[in-house]
């Protein structure tokens, strides 16, 4: 591909965002910072219109204060759907606005994303996820997903979207702090099946039930075969630290380990969902690896980072080293 070719396949991420929000709500979006008083009134009584022209057996009446139904020939429950049916929309609008403006400001500060289009059908599913959502804190997240897809659509699937549309944020609170433990190893995502070493770092048996009625865990132990020789590492780490496990004997050597994964779907939230993990816990765990099995050296890096393509940048500095025993 030639710099022509690269540079035909980026776009601007705020252009897009704005393409794709319009093409899936039949208007232009305008980011709420340009859209001044007078227009989110007129914005306001268009949606009340709207929502009562649909309402067609309803008198209308428009006069200094406003648009009114006058119900004075209806039925008293007439007028109480009718007013349900507007304040329910124009709070469904809003939701999705709030979503689209949070995406648009985390993408103002960058320059380009992938050119490739948002799939029309996954942008009606997005907002009729959204629409009902006004905690603040999961439209964050559905925020991030939004910016995700429309960096490199595909990023989340429909099976994501439905998981978080059913998440209470009780149960986001506890799907953060077991991120807050999660390792990679051998491609896999996964906590340690330790109850004593998660219960130490606050994350209990429970919160993983929890996780998998959530579709996000899987609650049954995995075995996790490491492979090494005195040539031939293998690798557990988080954002922070990577450890490097090396076998001393030149034929191989492999440690199990009983892990929790993740879904699809789990793994998929993880990038829209920020969480911190403790410094020491990887030491504490790598630690245990070394205490049960024989014949290993581990040895733990700062990573610098991370590539695309997975590959780990480290700093040769042994920043922690496991006890023999």
């Amino acid at each position: 591909m030639g710099t022509t070719d690269i540079v035909q396949a980026m776009v601007s991420p705020i252009e897009k965002l704005i393409e794709t929000v319009s093409g899936a709500i039949g208007k232009i979006y305008e980011p709420r910072h340009v859209r001044k008083m007078a227009e989110a009134k007129a914005y306001e009584l268009k949606i009340i219109a709207d929502a009562v022209r649909n309402n067609k057996d309803l008198p209308v009446v428009y006069n200094t204060n406003g648009f009114s139904i006058d119900t004075s020939r209806d039925e008293e429950i007439a007028k109480r759907a009718s007013h349900r049916l507007v304040f329910q929309e124009c709070i469904k609008q809003q939701n999705i606005e709030a979503v689209v403006d949070r995406a648009y400001e985390e993408l103002s500060g960058e320059e380009s994303v992938s050119s490739d289009p948002v799939s029309q059908d996954w942008m009606f599913r997005f907002f009729n996820s959204i629409e009902d959502v006004s905690n603040e804190k999961i439209q964050e997240i559905w925020a991030h997903i939004l910016a995700g897809e429309i960096r490199l659509p595909n990023t989340y699937n429909y099976r994501t979207l439905e998981c978080l549309r059913h998440i209470t944020q009780q149960e986001v609170d506890v799907f953060r702090r077991v991120l807050s433990l999660t390792l990679q190893s051998s491609g896999a995502y996964f906590i340690v099946a330790d109850n004593e070493l998660l219960n130490k770092y606050n994350v209990y048996f429970s919160d993983v039930l929890k996780l998998e009625e959530c579709g996000l865990m899987n609650a049954q132990n995995l075995s996790l075969t490491l492979a090494t020789t005195v040539e031939q590492k293998s690798y557990i780490f988080n954002s922070k630290y990577i450890g490097l496990i090396k076998g001393e004997k030149q034929d191989v050597s492999k440690i199990e380990l009983s892990v929790f994964t993740f879904t699809g779907s789990g793994i998929q939230l993880m990038n829209a969902i920020q969480t911190e993990c403790p410094e020491q816990y990887l030491f504490d765990y790598l630690q245990i690896i070394a205490d049960r099995n024989k014949d290993f050296s581990i040895t733990v890096h700062k990573i610098n980072s991370i590539n695309e393509d997975g590959s780990i940048n480290y700093n040769n500095d042994i920043c922690f080293m496991t006890d023999k025993k």
